[in-house]
């Protein structure tokens, strides 16, 4: 539908405008890495609108623009229910776990996920585990952000831009934004883009219901309840939310994709500046999120009125669909202005998640296995040469997995959520359990792994359950072993008394 000419202006123009605003944001910052810890997390030093929209930002992915509102479109009405039944739960969550982890931080002073179980339970082991178990859910994520944004600029041109060379331009792009920035130079980005691709999901939406049904939302509705009513109805069009996914999938969002994913944790645990951050955070990403999640669905259900029945991969673009096939032969200039739109947003989203997953996934292996079970002795600024390498080492790979990408985008995402739910068990029963033994985390962190791999690979039904199973078998293994090991209490005495000292601060601030 887009020229070739047009769709690389549009990305050439908007890489350039990526570089001004991270040039303002460390002018406004006074930013300058100094060390491995602040690369990575900011130093703890994020104000709230920032960390926010980082979050947020970060968390949406390639989701909300592809699998998204395709899946809105094949598990209907149920499916947003679902959704917004973990998002409820984030403050909650946030509130006795998350600002549990920041209480510590804020005197620990962590680099990595993994620095946090390791400073509770004292296992090398443990360690490398997790962080084996964090970067394993971070290829996926970063693979499904390159595959879509290349996707989307095959889509827009007609097929005229190669998917191939797209892939291998966006990804030396992203990966050589990352590498200059830490956490510091991309929060003004993520910030910015994440106000960008809301602003063009809640266009589409007004733009679709307004061609679609002169701007009535009822109208909308009705035609589905007539045409299309088992949208409205469990288990959806596509019998696509079963009992076993309403459980399956809320739990394994609620816990793993919105606290456990590596870029997420670091975001919500680590880098806000003060309890009011910690705060706002909790009561403004849910808004955030059920704006987001509603345009999504909105998209979902015009696009089953006006375009019923759709194959399930038709779906994943379901938006560039609705602008080529209803918007583009009734407005024409309209039509394309939304289609740079998507593009555009297709690329925001992008960017802002695989900068926050390269930045976590290169500290990971720098911190967690290079320098802390290889026992490499390097300075900070050596620190922060290892962690550029590895992130253009991560780049790469990701790049090669995406060459021969899966017909669905969800699969990707999904898995890397499911994979790390397990660990959820090991965090709270640690902060919250004095008698939790290592020897309880170990078994814990493997068997939950297992056990999400087994419900993929094995029994075929890790797409209803995700991680539910990984979850009750680490809840219990932390259980059991803990009642039947031991560990000596002075591996866990600082721990335990930062968290102390830092609740009655936090609670007085």
């Amino acid at each position: 539908m887009l020229s070739r000419n047009i769709v690389w202006i549009a990305f050439v123009c908007y890489i350039i405008f990526l570089i001004v605003v991270a040039a303002v944001g460390k002018r406004i910052q006074h930013h300058k890495d100094t060390n491995a810890q602040e690369f990575a997390t900011g130093g703890g030093t994020i104000r709230w609108p920032f960390l926010v929209m980082t979050y947020i930002a970060s968390l949406m992915s390639t989701w909300v623009f592809f699998a998204g509102p395709g899946a809105y479109y094949r598990g209907g009405f149920g499916y947003w229910a679902s959704e917004l039944s973990y998002i409820c739960m984030f403050p909650i969550i946030v509130h006795f776990v998350m600002n549990k982890v920041w209480i510590v931080n804020s005197r620990r002073k962590y680099t990595t996920p993994a620095d946090l179980f390791y400073d509770r339970f004292r296992s090398p082991v443990l360690r490398v585990i997790l962080a084996l178990i964090f970067l394993a859910s971070s290829f996926p994520y970063v693979t499904s952000v390159l595959i879509a944004i290349s996707q989307a600029a095959t889509i827009v041109s007609g097929g005229a831009i190669n998917y191939k060379s797209i892939l291998i331009i966006i990804g030396i792009v992203i990966v050589g934004y990352v590498m200059i920035g830490g956490m510091k130079s991309i929060v003004m980005t993520d910030t910015v883009q994440g106000l960008v691709y809301i602003g063009i999901l809640v266009a589409i939406v007004l733009v679709c219901l307004g061609i679609g049904f002169h701007g009535s939302l009822p109208a909308a509705v009705s035609s589905v309840w007539e045409n299309t009513n088992d949208w409205f109805s469990y288990p959806g069009p596509d019998a696509w939310v079963p009992y076993s996914a309403r459980l399956g999938y809320p739990l394994s969002c609620m816990i793993g994709w919105t606290i456990m994913l590596p870029h997420v944790f670091v975001r919500s645990g680590f880098s806000g500046a003060s309890p009011k951050t910690q705060r706002r955070l909790m009561f403004m990403t849910p808004i955030l999120q059920v704006i987001v999640w509603s345009s999504c669905m909105l998209i979902g259900l015009i696009a089953i009125a006006l375009l019923p029945g759709l194959g399930t991969a038709e779906t994943e673009y379901i938006i560039p669909y609705l602008i080529q096939n209803i918007i583009h032969g009734i407005h024409p200039i309209l039509g394309v202005v939304l289609m740079v739109g998507f593009f555009i947003g297709a690329v925001a989203v992008g960017v802002t998640t695989a900068d926050s997953f390269l930045l976590v996934s290169g500290t990971i292996l720098t911190q967690d296995i290079l320098v802390n079970t290889f026992k490499l002795k390097l300075k900070e600024n050596q620190k922060l040469i290892a962690t550029r390498a590895v992130i253009a080492i991560i780049g790469v790979a990701s790049i090669i997995m995406a060459l021969d990408p899966p017909d669905l985008i969800f699969t990707l995402i999904m898995f890397a959520i499911a994979i790390v739910t397990p660990l959820f068990a090991v965090l709270v029963i640690g902060l919250y359990w004095k008698k939790a033994t290592k020897q309880a985390a170990i078994v814990a962190s493997v068997v939950g792994t297992v056990l999400v791999l087994m419900t993929y690979f094995v029994w075929n039904v890790g797409g209803l359950w995700y991680g539910t199973f990984g979850l009750i078998g680490s809840t219990i293994c932390m259980i059991v072993v803990s009642l039947i090991t031991k560990q000596p209490e002075a591996d866990s005495a600082e721990f335990f008394e930062a968290l102390g000292d830092g609740i009655m601060d936090y609670e007085q601030d």
